[in-house]
């Protein structure tokens, strides 16, 4: 049974070695290109806006798929003796294959680092501006407690203020009373007669309080002996 070419078999037995190696080339050029772009984009924010990574990957596989046909081109049955500049030149293609793969990964990884590190930088300026807003409403508390405390202050000092008018008002009239007393006192000195009669009428008042004491008692004894009695 004979064996059925695969796609790049039978692409190669239409191309011709120069056009396989020029392609080749081709793709290189590019791909140096896009890691040189990558690599930029690697050292600085890491945000691949333009899609450079797919368009770089999707380079090296081409360039995967012509060395491929190179391959077969040089293998494929030939009457003339395979050129050794030939392998040397596909051996060659693949070393650079393998050099772009290699910094296409490391190129990767570093866009990778400075995409997790603008992603931290980017939740670190979140977290800070939440904290800066939360410091803020705690700022507006503080001040919102300290206006109340500032009027609680005021209300004490105007009813400290009452107070010691207040107790001044009453030391007045204290002063004054002791005023009125003295001048009582000095017109009662004046006229004797007036202490006189003032004695006698406390006298009386004590000796009436004496009869009325008296009269009370005995008659609260006669009431108590009529119960024992009855």
């Amino acid at each position: 049974m004979q064996r059925t070419p695969s796609p790049s078999q039978k692409r190669t037995e239409e191309v011709s070695w120069d056009q396989l190696r020029k392609e080749a080339r081709s793709l290189e050029s590019e791909i140096e290109l896009k890691l040189a772009t990558l690599t930029k984009i690697g050292q600085s924010t890491g945000l691949d806006h333009t899609g450079q990574e797919k368009e770089t990957d999707d380079l090296l596989k081409k360039l995967q798929s012509v060395i491929t046909e190179m391959g077969d081109f040089i293998d494929r049955p030939s009457p003339t003796p395979t050129n050794p500049s030939m392998i040397h030149m596909l051996s060659r293609h693949k070393d650079i294959l393998y050099d772009y793969t290699k910094e296409f990964r490391r190129v990767k990884s570093n866009i990778k680092l400075a995409r997790d590190k603008a992603d931290l930088m980017n939740q670190v300026q979140d977290e800070i501006r939440t904290f800066n807003s939360n410091n803020r409403d705690n700022a507006d508390y503080y001040l919102t407690e300290r206006n109340r405390i500032e009027s609680s202050h005021r209300m004490t000092d105007m009813v400290l203020e009452q107070a010691y008018a207040t107790r001044q008002d009453i030391s007045r009239q204290g002063q004054m009373m002791q005023s009125v007393n003295q001048r009582v006192g000095t017109i009662v000195n004046r006229i004797p007669g007036i202490n006189n009669i003032i004695t006698r009428i406390n006298t009386r008042r004590k000796r009436d309080t004496l009869i009325m004491a008296g009269v009370v008692s005995t008659c609260s004894i006669l009431i108590i002996l009529y119960w024992l009695r009855t």
